[in-house]
């Protein structure tokens, strides 16, 4: 059975020494993923991944290799890396809050956290909160894919309650094998892909973590919730596919999936939100990521709110200083 833990670290993060060679400016370099083209390779030694502080403690820095893939509205990325310890303590970095999905596909490393450690071999999945401080221990050189989520889009699928710092999710044959096949296949073949497509399979891959989760943490003969998640996921595929329209509204949505709305509010009210401030958020989202977007900047303002599905510019403008706390127009300056 799969341990689904929730805890902070056992001891404080580990920080380079002043003595060490890691800790010359050189090596404490802070590269964002904008700055690192889709597709290439590039090697360096004490990268800021994903807007969260990290620092990185090995032999051979230049070892590292980390190959973003394109794909909407997440960071994904292939990484190499030789014997390392990594710590993550959310002390500094961008206030976006994201969630990392780790396949291991080659090497193996521990992670640790308050109240208890986990191994992660090749095929285990670690869900990780970027929130609280962690730390993994790769004694060996090891590859992974890690996909970073706003915490926005994945935490429907997350368990309710509480905090997750670790979600670990061990290879077995059945479920894991399709969701470990989907991952790998998605790294493979996302820039392939339509973003609208994109996106749609980003959906149905946080259906499939979700069923995972809660296959793993749920007896058998209680596993009829299950309908449930299936159901949502279907709902929450609909919005991410349908984004763009700015007719979509949770009666159409329920006509389009051949359920009623109140059947629908009920499977959102389970992870506690509202049809509309889910379409909203995610529309937000889109906004702010096509504003710092530097291929977006022959778009006007009020054409990247249309592009996202909002039909009042007012509106748009005061759900983005509600949850942003500035304007569009003052994000795309500081993105610039």
């Amino acid at each position: 059975m799969a341990e689904i833990v929730s805890a902070r670290p056992t001891k404080p993060a580990t920080r380079l020494p002043a003595t060490s060679n890691l800790s010359t400016p050189a090596h404490r370099e802070r590269i964002s993923d904008a700055s690192v083209r889709a597709g290439e390779t590039r090697e360096f030694s004490c990268p800021e991944l994903w807007n969260k502080t990290i620092e990185l403690l090995c032999d051979r820095p230049e070892a590292l290799a980390i190959r973003p893939l394109p794909i909407a509205d997440a960071a994904f990325a292939e990484i190499a890396a030789p014997p390392v310890t990594v710590t993550q303590d959310n002390s500094a970095g961008g206030d976006s809050h994201r969630i990392h999905v780790i396949l291991l596909l080659e090497g193996h490393g521990t992670y640790c956290w308050e109240g208890g450690t986990v191994t992660q071999a090749p095929g285990d999945i670690i869900i990780l909160d970027t929130a609280e401080p962690s730390q993994v221990v790769s004694p060996v050189s090891s590859r992974l894919l890690r996909l970073s989520f706003p915490e926005t889009l994945i935490a429907p699928f997350l368990p309710v309650g509480g905090k997750r710092s670790v979600l670990y999710l061990p290879a077995r044959e059945g479920l894991m094998t399709v969701l470990a096949h989907h991952i790998r296949e998605l790294a493979r073949e996302a820039e392939r892909l339509d973003s609208n497509i994109q996106r749609g399979l980003l959906a149905h891959l946080c259906g499939l973590l979700g069923l995972a989760i809660e296959a793993e943490k749920t007896p058998r003969r209680v596993r009829n919730c299950n309908y449930r998640s299936h159901q949502r996921q279907r709902i929450l595929t609909h919005i991410e596919t349908h984004l763009a329209d700015g007719r979509l509204t949770a009666g159409r949505t329920a006509r389009d999936l051949g359920i009623s709305p109140r059947w629908l509010h009920a499977l959102l009210k389970d992870i506690g939100v509202s049809f509309a401030d889910l379409v909203a958020g995610r529309r937000l989202e889109k906004c702010r990521a096509l504003l710092e977007d530097p291929a977006s900047n022959q778009l006007s303002i009020a054409e990247i709110a249309f592009l996202s599905g909002f039909n009042d510019l007012s509106t748009f403008y005061r759900r983005f200083g509600e949850r942003y706390k500035t304007t569009p127009g003052e994000a795309r300056r500081q993105a610039a």
